[in-house]
């Protein structure tokens, strides 16, 4: 494999290439045999770009829970006193999964071949996030991997919680829209067109509503291809358009306007950055690229932009809290709770606890918008029925009242 590297030479001079070896044990080695005293030695970009793309497709379905999994049992063997490379080892041989079980074996053989634990996750981006990694790397440096790998899974499983959450909110009002939709559809596809039949046959005006509901009838039916190609063009402007930075900003700025899922979703943005901000300076590091690493793990465009200007305030010299009150990025308390954190010297603890009181209000919000979600559903529903109804009566009630006339 290839290896990039950068050394200095006998006469001083910088220089940087690349090195054929089987592993990076054997790269420095060759290095050292060469004279050149070394900087920095690294897998090739290609060839981990490679690598990556082939294991994108080796990990397909692999299940989202293998990063706790990975985390919390290397944790206890590593506190245990167990070397890395057999703690691997150990977790393969545990792991029932055949793929997980090839996985984390890839892992274990780069980590053997003198490869780090941080850059053999790398390889699988898809599975285990930037933060993941970073956070690995951080706990490498530092000699505190077993703490950061123990809060890394604390981390993850209160992300899954809180997600498992929401999915379990929101599966009743969606079986209810699936439910509606269908039998709205079946109306307009079935009853419906049993109705026309018996309208043509009055050779009388129709009231408006019930031509309506028969030119809605006649979309659906003769016209549905019409419908299907113009969400299809809308699927392919949005795909096009969502890795649009403009587009993600207005997004952003929309979704946060909405009442009630504006503050849902700062709730969201403010429990995750405590948390995460939490669970980096525990693992030792520093603000300043906790904060970045913070902002890189942000989805949304205007809180990462936010959170970047915060580290550079910080940078500067400026408080976490000055930063947070300057930018009025999230609620006012927020920065009034940290500083209290900051002058007391116990922040970490300060930022669980807003995680903590945060996660507690957005389960409360959550039902409180799906409670809310529910009668406008039925409501909805209720009410297009009730133009079904209305727009096939009429004609029936029209046609009753002339037959009693003669």
């Amino acid at each position: 494999m290839k290896f990039v590297y950068e050394a200095l030479t006998v006469d001083g001079k910088r220089k940087r290439g690349e090195i054929e070896a089987d592993h990076i044990e054997i790269a420095k080695q060759k290095l050292k045999r060469e004279g050149k005293y070394l900087i920095s030695l690294e897998e090739s970009k290609d060839k981990r770009r490679e690598r990556s793309f082939l294991f994108a497709f080796r990990s397909f379905g692999v299940k989202k829970s293998l990063p706790i999994k990975l985390a919390r049992q290397l944790s206890s063997l590593l506190k245990g006193g167990v070397p890395l490379y057999q703690a691997l080892v150990i977790v393969g041989n545990q792991t029932k999964s055949e793929k997980e079980k090839k996985i984390i074996h890839y892992l274990s053989e780069r980590v053997r071949e003198g490869i780090s634990l941080s850059d053999a996750l790398s390889d699988f981006p898809h599975i285990f996030d930037p933060f993941f990694i970073y956070s690995v790397k951080a706990g490498e440096k530092s000699g505190a991997l077993d703490n950061i790998l123990l809060y890394q899974a604390n981390l993850l499983e209160q992300d899954a919680n809180l997600r498992s959450k929401i999915k379990t909110a929101l599966i009743y009002p969606a079986i209810m829209v699936v439910v509606g939709i269908s039998v709205l559809f079946f109306l307009l596809s079935v009853v419906v067109p049993m109705m026309v039949k018996i309208f043509e046959r009055m050779n009388q005006t129709l009231p408006f509503v019930t031509r309506a509901l028969i030119l809605l009838s006649d979309l659906v039916i003769g016209k549905i291809y019409i419908l299907l190609a113009f969400f299809a063009i809308l699927y392919i402007l949005f795909v096009k358009v969502r890795k649009n930075e403009r587009w993600e900003k207005l997004k952003a700025s929309i979704i946060l306007k909405i009442p009630l899922i504006g503050e849902l979703y700062e709730m969201i943005m403010v429990e995750r950055f405590t948390r995460i901000l939490s669970t980096l300076l525990k693992s030792g590091v520093p603000m300043l690229q906790s904060l970045l690493v913070v902002s890189g793990a942000a989805k949304n465009p205007l809180y990462k932009e936010g959170i970047e200007k915060m580290a550079h305030m910080v940078e500067r010299g400026l408080d976490l809290s000055a930063a947070i009150r300057q930018l009025s990025l999230f609620p006012g308390n927020v920065g009034d709770i940290i500083y209290v954190g900051e002058k007391g010297g116990n922040l970490e603890d300060m930022l669980d606890n807003i995680s903590q009181s945060y996660e507690n209000s957005i389960t409360q919000r959550i039902s409180l918008l799906t409670s809310l979600v529910e009668p406008v559903i039925i409501l909805s529903l209720g009410a297009f029925v009730a133009f079904i109804l209305v727009a096939t009566l009429l004609p029936l009630f029209e046609m009753n009242r002339l037959i009693l006339r003669r």
